[in-house]
């Protein structure tokens, strides 16, 4: 089979083009990186982290030293239950990834721990009672995989207040038959 050459004209006019999108990409790289290389938005937990190195190297991306830079152990064993201080404190030992249970850019309320239970009262909670974390409304046991107790406090009572007798105790877990997303 034979291939007819192609015409002069061609090879400039690849050359050009090519040229023009990687300029463009090197700039808008530079202008707005969010905009070009950016998967989604971060979770609550990071949204004030204003530059995507941060977290990510070039061309290698999130790099658990630079999470382990923030989530120092020490800071991290005094700011959590011991059990979970301790699993992660072997988690660093052992040299595993943070990648291989934690993720991000899924969104403001999007969970980061991949294995984490799906939030029974679905992931608007949050936005409907103004809080932004589970402790708001639960007390965790010390024991790691305990299910939570609601907490008896001033969120929890105006959220049982406002549903006339439907946020009872027992009966919040089931919010999403009377709220739609």
């Amino acid at each position: 089979m034979r291939y007819l050459p192609l015409p002069r004209t061609v090879l400039p006019a690849v050359t050009a083009v090519t040229v023009f999108v990687v300029i463009w990409l090197a700039w808008g790289s530079w202008q707005d990186p969010e905009s070009y290389w950016a998967p989604g938005d971060l979770s609550r937990y990071h949204a004030d982290i204003g530059n995507c190195m941060s977290c990510h190297a070039p061309f290698r991306g999130a790099v658990d030293a630079r999470c382990i830079g923030c989530h120092l152990e020490a800071r991290f064993a005094d700011r959590s239950l011991p059990s979970v201080s301790a699993f992660h404190a072997e988690v660093i030992r052992q040299r595993q990834t943070c990648l291989s249970c934690h993720t991000e850019h899924r969104g403001i309320l999007g969970r980061i721990t991949s294995s984490a239970l799906k939030n029974p009262h679905g992931e608007f909670v949050f936005v409907a009672t103004t809080t932004k974390s589970c402790i708001a409304c639960h007390v965790f046991e010390p024991t790691f995989g305990m299910p939570p107790r609601l907490a008896a406090n001033e969120t929890v009572n105006q959220l049982m207040a406002k549903g006339r007798g439907a946020h009872r105790r027992g009966g919040m877990a089931n919010c999403q038959q009377c709220h739609a997303r």
